[in-house]
C-alpha cells in the first residue's frame, strides 16, 4: 500500500466546464438585444429600454459564474480530502480518507480531450460528486497510488 507523499495535491474545476451556460446566456443577450432594437423601431421606447437592462444583466451573470468556479479547490493529502467552496460563502468539508467508502473515477471523452472529468466520493451513505476536475490524469494517478 503506497501513501501520497506528505505535500497535498490540489485541483481545480475546468474553465470549460460552464461552457454551456456562457453559450445559452450569449443567445439569450443576443436575442434580448435583437428584441430591443426590433421594439426601439416600432417606438415602444419604455419596452425597448427593459430588454437592454434585461440583456446587460445576461451579461453580468458570466463574471460570476466565473468566480464562482475558481473559487473551488479539492486538496488531497496523505489522510485527508478537503473540499473548499468559496462562494456565495466559504465553507470547507475535511474528509478523512478512512471514511471513504469507495470512489470512482469518471473520464469521458471531452473530459479526456481536456483533462477534465468527474470524481464520485462514497462517505457512509453520502455520495459526494465533483465534477470537472483538472489536471484530472494527476487526480487518478494520486488516488491509485494512495489505495
Amino acid at each position: 500500500m503506497r501513501r501520497l507523499p506528505q505535500e497535498s495535491l490540489s485541483f481545480r474545476r475546468h474553465p470549460l466546464r460552464r461552457l454551456p451556460h456562457y453559450i445559452a446566456l450569449a443567445t439569450l443577450h443576443g436575442s434580448l438585444l435583437g428584441l430591443a432594437y426590433q421594439t426601439f423601431q416600432t417606438r415602444f421606447i419604455s419596452l425597448a429600454v427593459g430588454l437592454v437592462l434585461a440583456s446587460l444583466c445576461c451579461v453580468l451573470v458570466i463574471p460570476i459564474l466565473a468566480w464562482h468556479d475558481n473559487s473551488f479547490q479539492i486538496t488531497i493529502t496523505s489522510n485527508r480530502i478537503i473540499i473548499d467552496e468559496g462562494f456565495p460563502f466559504r465553507s470547507r468539508r475535511i474528509i478523512e480518507r478512512m471514511y471513504i467508502n469507495q470512489y470512482r473515477c469518471l473520464p469521458n471523452l471531452i473530459s479526456w480531450l481536456t483533462d477534465s472529468g468527474t470524481l464520485e466520493l462514497v462517505v457512509g451513505r453520502e455520495t459526494i460528486v465533483l465534477t470537472a476536475l483538472t489536471p484530472f490524469c494527476t487526480l487518478s494517478d494520486a488516488l491509485e497510488e494512495s489505495r
